[in-house]
């Protein structure tokens, strides 16, 4: 197996799959490999380098929803696609949080993203702000979710009785999570909408 980042970049995603982002070391790593953990750092200086490589890869799988002619239409594909995107790899959501986005396909999404709510009317003044907002609630949402499926029926029924209010249902605590995560986006995106019409 010739040792590229492309091979180390898939690597670390079969090693995050298996074993989580606490699993994934450059002496894992290079025992995966068949290779020692020094010479890793000819291709990645630091674990934090090799999480840029992992993320820009999963951006590299990302393709721009077609248009719909509805702004508020496109931005939740934007984002509903984003998510999609992040759930196959496990603590991809890791991965995201401990690297820059200066990769180019990565930095080419965040540009496109923007564009997408300035086209919407966020004013370039909150431009930053609920692009975080917006990045920040798909990121922890999709934790969430890994969280939740990655969780026994016991320890699930275990937590709704701990949490619901007097008069809910004694059933199973279920979630609906592509209709949570639109509802989400529908309740972000109206309150965005209403600050800045109401800055006009």
């Amino acid at each position: 197996m010739a040792l590229n980042k492309e091979t180390i970049v898939l690597t670390c995603i079969a090693i995050l799959n298996r074993d989580g982002a606490d699993g994934l070391s450059m002496r894992t790593l290079g025992k995966e490999l068949g290779v020692q953990a020094a010479s890793l750092y000819w291709h990645f200086s630091s674990k934090d380098a090799l999480f840029g490589a992992i993320a820009e890869h999963l951006c590299q799988q990302y393709a721009l929803p077609p248009e719909s002619g509805d702004l508020e239409t496109d931005i939740m594909a934007y984002f509903c696609t984003y998510r999609a995107m992040l759930l196959p790899v496990r603590d991809s959501v890791t991965v995201f949080e401990n690297s820059l986005p200066n990769t180019p396909k990565r930095a080419a999404l965040i540009r496109a993203f923007s564009q997408k709510l300035t086209e919407f009317g966020v004013s370039p003044e909150n431009l930053m702000t609920v692009s975080n907002m917006l990045n920040n609630y798909v990121l922890s949402f999709t934790a969430d979710e890994i969280r939740f499926n990655n969780t026994s029926p016991e320890q699930k029924e275990s937590f709704y009785q701990l949490v619901r209010s007097e008069g809910q249902p004694a059933q199973p605590y279920e979630r609906d999570f592509d209709e949570q995560f639109d509802l989400g986006l529908e309740i972000m995106l109206a309150g965005i909408k209403a600050v800045e019409d109401s800055s006009e």
